[in-house]
């Protein structure tokens, strides 16, 4: 792993692509029409956005701590400051746009479970990754002559726990993570140490794919054409709902998430070195991508209202479901993208920033360091 200090361009871009998933994810979630065979097919490639989202954030805090010696009350302080103050406002704002104090809701079991929006989980997650990271880093020094054996028996344990959750396995006292798993740090161990082995092996990482890429891109169209496949037999040949076939628990989707964001990789490695078209827009995206993040629910909830209260939900009925899934996708999410931008670019500008994006206010002569989620820092998928 090459020194700190590095600005990696390449990653910018995949915070882009990968808020992009994200926010698809969330789209198709709440689209108006039921659920049919091409919602559920789509959501098995947008859905991985959770993955790869727990890929990155490991990867780039592995990169940034690189292999110095690191004060980790002062690592602590920072993350925190800039994960905790937007979780705890994000969850009460959450909380009155659901009517929480009119139904009955219960606030503090929101704040601890992370569900006063389905998005909201990730930032839990994150907080218990910054909390062991030092012994996540401590493992790799220990380990650095098995890397190989460490990735293997990471992947083992992420597929075996994601068939535990699929087929919902009794584990005796371990069975109400495998019921529950979204907001516990070990259901996304394998990404962890996956991301974090990554960067402590970046240089030769990104010389294999930069030799590679034609590749990396082949075998990500094989494992989305795989999964889809996977989904189709969950459906038709065994009787499954859509939302059922496609839940993100399930080993083709891990394989799968691992495939798209080595692909995003390349592809982010391709763009760095060609130029870095639209830099300063998808800088902007990547700056402001965990902003986006906690904000888009919001907007995407004030969006279904305005359509319901125009009659476009109601019309949504009347045409077929491939139609406005089509336009859910091709319009909806870059517009909902867009107006996400916006508002948490103009938010970043205010005395709220912390608060609202997660980031430093704008002017300020020392930005803070983006959470990793922004990474979206992500779901998240849901």
């Amino acid at each position: 792993m090459s020194a700190r200090g590095e600005h990696l361009h390449y990653v910018d871009l995949i915070r882009v692509l990968t808020v992009g998933l994200v926010i698809g994810t969330h789209v198709l979630a709440l689209a108006p029409v039921p659920p049919t065979a091409l919602d559920g097919a789509l959501g098995m490639v947008f859905h991985v956005s959770r993955e790869v989202f727990f890929l990155l954030t490991a990867f780039v805090l592995t990169y940034s701590t690189g292999r110095k010696r690191v004060r980790w009350p002062r690592f602590w302080r920072r993350r925190y400051l800039f994960v905790v103050v937007p979780y705890v406002v994000w969850t009460v704002l959450y909380f009155l746009a659901d009517g929480g104090p009119f139904l009955g809701e219960n606030l503090v079991h929101q704040l601890l479970t992370g569900t006063a929006r389905y998005h909201l989980y990730f930032l839990l997650v994150s907080m218990q990754i910054y909390l062991v990271f030092p012994l996540i880093r401590a493992l790799l020094r220990a380990t650095e002559r098995w890397h190989g054996a460490l990735l293997a028996g990471a992947a083992v344990f992420q597929l075996t726990f994601t068939y535990a959750v699929q087929q919902q396995w009794d584990l005796g006292p371990l069975t109400g993570w495998v019921r529950t798993p979204d907001a516990l740090l070990p259901s996304y161990l394998g990404y962890v140490l996956a991301g974090s082995i990554a960067a402590w092996h970046r240089d030769a990482l990104v010389a294999w794919t930069r030799r590679h890429t034609r590749a990396v891109f082949a075998g990500c169209a094989a494992m989305i054409t795989l999964s889809v496949a996977v989904y189709l037999v969950h459906v038709y040949a065994l009787g499954q709902p859509p939302l059922q076939a496609s839940v993100v628990f399930q080993p083709v989707v891990a394989a799968e998430s691992v495939a798209i964001a080595w692909a995003f990789l390349a592809a982010g490695l391709r763009w760095q070195e060609s130029g870095r078209f639209g830099e300063k827009l998808v800088t902007a995206t990547s700056d402001a991508s965990f902003g986006i993040y906690l904000l888009h629910p919001l907007v995407l909830q004030g969006a279904l209202l305005g359509a319901t209260s125009i009659g476009l939900v109601g019309f949504a009925q009347t045409v077929p479901n491939a139609v406005v899934l089509g336009v859910l996708v091709v319009v909806a999410l870059p517009l909902l993208y867009l107006v996400s931008g916006v508002v948490t670019a103009a938010a970043r500008r205010t005395p709220a920033s912390l608060a609202l994006t997660g980031r430093a206010r704008t002017r300020a002569s020392r930005p803070a360091p983006a959470p990793e989620l922004a990474l979206v820092n992500s779901g998240g998928a849901r």
